[in-house]
């Protein structure tokens, strides 16, 4: 009969351990869905961050990069071979040396309005990416 409260108080010491394990894996339990709403929003967050990154190109851009680019690349081989042609063989060159600079700084017009087309429709996407970023941090800080 002595054993009997023996057995009772080992029972009540295990049941105890078990409530107090219990208690631990709730706690456990509510940082672990913590932990699992931050991470879910960080992942979000990455995805909307990886989505604003990428960069595409619009059907006006694209035609003014095609039209344009081969106005640059052709200023530019302009360029080389004037500088390529006076320095190896001035003496041939020297005589029209006049001419090919007027039309260098002729084509060097169209070339200049080709730059601030481009340049104007890059700054006009990224105003529309600010207004956008804005819009959602206002909507965002609303809710």
């Amino acid at each position: 009969m002595a054993r009997l409260p023996r057995r009772r108080r080992k029972r009540e010491e295990e049941e105890e351990e078990l409530y107090e394990d219990e208690e631990e894996d709730e706690s456990l339990l509510g940082q672990v869905a913590t932990l699992n709403t931050e991470l879910l929003d960080r992942e979000r967050r990455i995805i909307d961050l990886e989505g604003r990154t990428k960069t595409s190109l619009s059907g006006m851009q694209f035609i003014t990069i095609v039209l344009i680019g081969p106005l640059f690349l052709a200023f530019v081989t302009l360029g080389i071979l004037i500088v390529w042609k006076t320095t190896s063989n001035p003496t041939v060159v020297a005589p029209h040396l006049d001419v090919i600079l007027l039309a260098f700084a002729i084509f060097a017009n169209p070339v200049t309005a080709a730059a601030s087309a481009i340049m104007s429709l890059m700054s006009d996407e990224i105003k529309s990416r600010i207004a956008r970023d804005d819009e959602e941090a206002e909507r965002k800080s609303n809710e």
